[in-house]
């Protein structure tokens, strides 16, 4: 049964209706809409009002699903860390996941959860991708679900869909890279060793997309990411910059910043496992289609 993933950034409202089947998605429906500005601060509901109106008038204009639906949320609101754990029963390995995640947290209502990334059977250990996010935060959003008529079935992290993909697609199982995703001024960085996720971060644009400026503030982010990537044990060669979510602008003014790096610079590229609508590319609809991945 075909799934309507519902993701909402800063600034946008994204929606897609697929399905996976052996690995790969196909996404018969895809679309998106700007959202009013102010509604949403930091992964935070701040208008509940004027951002149910702009939900429930792009729902019934894109005539999308109610039922089957998946919420994708991100933000700073939501604490991920990545954790190598001992390989144990999932109640016991929530529990210690909490643990961790309680460490110089001063949570009032906390909600945890794990995703599960790499079991190593020989040294019987888990590495997870931990994250907290407040009981307040989320509650808004299920009520504006109900509101909506959606039929929840998840509340999914958006970096979660993101780790999804990547590790979906064969052609990125050897290579290493930075993946930036962008949205208005604010973007996330994530590294991928071997298609497998290492770590995250998030930043925000001080001076205008497509300038030299910009371009100083995101390789300042890349290049300590590339030096943080160096320090591991036998770390392979990093390869690639790719960007979602990004304009011909972006790439433009980086490009001579990644290639003194030693990085080739290019938009997410389209792949065989994932099947869109014509006129869109992968690159702008990461988290979307990656949340339709099991």
């Amino acid at each position: 049964m075909a799934r309507m993933i519902l993701y909402l950034g800063s600034r946008t409202v994204q929606a897609a209706v697929g399905v996976c089947r052996g690995g790969r998605v196909r996404v018969r429906r895809l679309c998106g809409a700007e959202l009013p500005e102010g509604c949403l601060i930091n992964g935070l509901i701040a208008d509940e009002a004027r951002l149910g109106e702009a939900l429930a008038a792009f729902l019934r204009r894109e005539r999308l699903p109610r039922r089957q639906a998946a919420l994708v949320l991100g933000g700073g609101q939501f604490v991920s860390r990545l954790l190598r754990l001992p390989h144990l029963p999932p109640a016991q390995l929530r529990a210690v996941v909490s643990h961790e995640l309680s460490a110089g947290s001063a949570a009032a209502d906390p909600l945890d959860d794990y995703m599960l990334l790499d079991r190593d059977a020989a040294r019987r250990t888990d590495t997870v991708l931990a994250t907290r996010v407040e009981k307040s935060v989320l509650d808004p959003y299920i009520a504006l679900a109900h509101t909506l008529g959606l039929r929840l079935r998840t509340i999914d992290l958006a970096q979660a869909g993101l780790i999804r993909l990547v590790r979906a697609l064969p052609e990125h199982s050897r290579r290493t890279f930075i993946l930036l995703v962008f949205e208005g001024e604010t973007f996330s960085a994530s590294l991928f060793e071997n298609g497998q996720y290492k770590y995250a971060t998030r930043g925000r644009l001080l001076h205008p997309r497509g300038t030299a400026e910009s371009a100083a503030e995101i390789l300042q982010k890349v290049s300590g990411m590339a030096q943080f990537q160096k320090t591991g044990a036998n770390a392979p060669a990093l390869t690639d910059l790719y960007f979602g979510g990004a304009a011909a602008g972006d790439l433009a003014v980086c490009a001579a910043g990644a290639a003194a790096l030693q990085l080739r610079c290019a938009l997410f590229p389209p792949s065989p496992h994932v099947r869109l609508p014509a006129g869109w590319a992968l690159a702008d609809c990461l988290y979307t289609a990656g949340s339709l991945m099991p």
